[in-house]
């Protein structure tokens, strides 16, 4: 993120309180998560009150999440899990091209 752009807990409040909205464009994976019940309760009140989705309210706050937990993290740390992140992502495509043909 640059200085310019807003941080991810602000796009996610401005469109919780609906004065704005951010649309994602890119590659994404199904993946099944169970929700411990507040968490479920949350996310459902926040959905609500956006007008949105339950997948884009789960993967903004997927997505603040860990952006404050790579900045918590040594930066060798935090290297390792961005690497490690590509490289699964990289193979799920790869793998994914492979069952197209």
């Amino acid at each position: 993120m640059n200085n310019n752009e807003p941080a991810k807990i602000d796009i996610f409040v401005s469109e919780i309180t609906r004065l704005g909205e951010s649309q994602y464009v890119g590659a994404v994976f199904p993946v099944q998560a169970r929700l411990q019940a507040p968490l479920y309760g949350f996310v459902e009140a926040f959905t609500a009150k956006a007008g949105t989705s339950r997948n884009k309210v789960l993967n903004q706050l997927i997505e603040i999440g860990i952006e404050e937990a790579m900045k918590a993290l040594p930066p060798d740390v935090a290297a390792d899990i961005r690497g490690h992140a590509g490289q699964v992502i990289m193979d799920d495509l790869k793998n994914a091209k492979k069952d197209e043909m």
